[in-house]
């Protein structure tokens, strides 16, 4: 599964489950520290003049820990593959956590892109 930060700070309470009946899953978190979709329309429509879109977030991978499951952190795009074949391999449910800039919000453009568009 993957799930963005906000949406998993949201209901992230259900790896608990997963750890608890030993299912087999992986989650991978995208956190770029944002609201990302609602920060985006904020920006657009409301240059420079956002609000409650900032997130203080967990350490997702030691959450998955805590729970019983198995975690890995990624800062690095190299990284990614290692980390996910050993969460596949721990047999355990697993949280990969991919670290992003918030800038980067689609493959094609930047906050300040469409901050500066609008």
């Amino acid at each position: 599964a993957f799930a963005g930060d906000g949406c998993f700070l949201m209901n992230g309470q259900e790896f608990a489950t997963a750890v608890q009946y030993d299912l087999p899953i992986i989650v991978v978190v995208v956190n770029n520290g944002i609201y990302g979709t609602i920060r985006m329309h904020q920006e657009r429509e409301y240059p420079g003049r956002v609000v409650a879109t900032d997130l203080k977030n967990p350490d997702f991978a030691a959450l998955a820990r805590a729970y019983g499951g198995h975690g890995e952190t990624v800062d690095k795009t190299a990284d990614f593959a290692p980390a996910f074949e050993r969460a596949r391999a721990s047999g355990k449910p697993a949280i990969v956590e991919i670290r992003l800039d918030p800038e980067a919000i689609t493959p094609t453009k930047t906050m300040t892109q469409i901050r500066d568009k609008a």
